[in-house]
């Protein structure tokens, strides 16, 4: 097959039949499949029930390239970007290409496997994992990413490996002549007691439109432990669709933390499958939005068997013209006793243009569970603000705060000490950008 070729991405099909092709058996039979199914799926539209909120025009009305058919530029300075504890704990991928000059992975076990994917294509539990564990249904863009997959990030942790540096994957997405798509991959297998924290990171370093189509696969084995925090900071001109899967084996944690502060439109669609008994996830969010952002997250929490706890914390707040839509699905197996799960999505709004549209869901086909879920709507309370003021503040200050306040919740179980001081910077950036303007009176 010739090189890619530019094309309507709303055609992702067309696009798609114009792929590379590859020195790697392996990758060339994940693209081959992909390709097919990606030809037996249909682009969505807003007729279909999860995604009639969704305005897709910034992808539809859009012509995106490969990133090396679109003038892209260098990035500089690219230590600025850099966790202090992950100094030799991280992987480096610009437009979705390795970058091997910026990644150093010294500190780590001798006997992890921490590089990129596409050197490890041959190995055992790359086969055994690789493009099976993110299995969504009628979803053209898992199948996108596996038919243009180049490259990504491979953690493998074998029985009892404990990494005690933080893992940083870095996604840089560059500057352009024109607009390009990345296709990141990341695949983590954590065995039997093995534990580590990762923190992945998408950064925009410019401010130029583009489309990343991330997909992440987790398999966490019995008694594992994994912390996994994702950060987006993508071009504010940005389309960005991930799609994070991940399974959980008897007494086997994970814990998820999501913070969404950049992109045009995106789409996060978080999976987690219990596969055994007494397991143990979190799945919290928090999305900032401003101006025409638009932020989607549609979850799926699958309890399939007896003794699981789940927690999701989903937390938005809203400025400016920005819309954010939320549908977290919680299902309880007809096997699955013994389940406590709680979600709730709490939205913030700050503006009298803003719009925000939840839809939390509970499936429960068993009946000795404890679950809840709930959504609330609101804006900042006024008695709070005057409370404030009449101990010294601004109108300004105390809006400022209890917005603060609002958002901080989510963040406070990241324990990796810059990234925590980072996440709250940014929070108080955003939270003293125009309040006064903005709030609704």
């Amino acid at each position: 097959m010739g090189k890619p070729t530019k094309a309507d991405i709303s055609n992702l099909h067309e696009l798609a039949s114009h792929i590379q092709t590859s020195d790697s058996a392996e990758l060339s039979k994940i693209r081959e499949s992909s390709l097919k199914q990606l030809n037996a799926t249909r682009f969505p539209n807003s007729r279909d029930e999860n995604w009639r909120f969704l305005d897709l025009k910034p992808i539809t009305r859009s012509e995106f390239y490969p990133a090396e058919e679109s003038e892209v530029m260098p990035v500089t300075n690219i230590d600025q970007y850099f966790i202090p504890e992950s100094e030799n704990s991280r992987l480096v991928f610009i437009n979705g290409q390795f970058d091997k000059e910026n990644s150093s992975v010294n500190e780590l076990p001798d006997n992890a496997i921490v590089g990129n994917l596409f050197d490890h294509m041959d190995h055992a539990i790359a086969k055994k994992y690789l493009n099976n564990l993110a299995i969504y249904e009628n979803d053209p863009f898992t199948h996108f990413n596996g038919t243009f997959f180049r490259d990504g990030g491979f953690i493998y942790l074998p029985e009892g490996t404990r990494a005690d540096s933080p893992i940083q994957i870095l996604n840089l997405y560059t500057d352009s002549g024109k607009p390009y798509f990345a296709t990141p991959r990341l695949l983590v297998v954590a065995e039997q007691g093995a534990n580590a924290t990762i923190i992945e990171d998408h950064i925009g370093a410019g401010e130029n439109k583009y489309m990343t189509v991330p997909v992440s696969e987790f398999k966490v084995h019995s008694k594992a432990h994994i912390h996994h925090v994702r950060i987006q900071r993508d071009s504010l001109n940005a389309v960005h669709v991930s799609r994070p899967a991940t399974y959980i084996e008897k007494n086997g944690e994970y814990h998820s933390y999501t913070i969404t502060l950049g992109g045009h439109l995106t789409r996060n669609e978080p999976m987690v499958v219990q596969e055994d008994e007494e397991v143990n996830f979190t799945l919290d969010g928090l999305v900032l939005i401003d101006g025409n952002q638009i932020s989607d997250t549609h979850s799926i929490m699958d309890h399939r068997f007896s003794h699981g706890n789940s927690h999701q914390l989903h937390k938005v707040v809203v400025k400016g013209n920005a819309h954010s839509i939320f549908n977290g699905k919680i299902f309880v197996q007809r096997d699955a006793q013994k389940i406590d799960s709680f979600q709730e999505n709490r939205n913030l709004l700050l503006s009298a243009n803003g719009l925000v549209n939840t839809k939390p869901q509970l499936e429960i086909f068993a009946d000795d569970v404890l679950c809840s879920h709930g959504a609330t709507i609101g804006q900042l309370d006024a008695e709070h603000v005057f409370y404030l003021q009449s101990r010294g503040m601004t109108e300004q200050k105390a809006k400022e705060v209890l917005t603060y306040a609002f958002a901080l919740e989510t963040i406070e179980n990241v324990k990796v000490k810059s990234v925590h001081q980072l996440l709250i910077d940014e929070v108080k950036r955003y939270t003293s950008t125009e309040l006064t303007r903005e709030v609704l009176a």
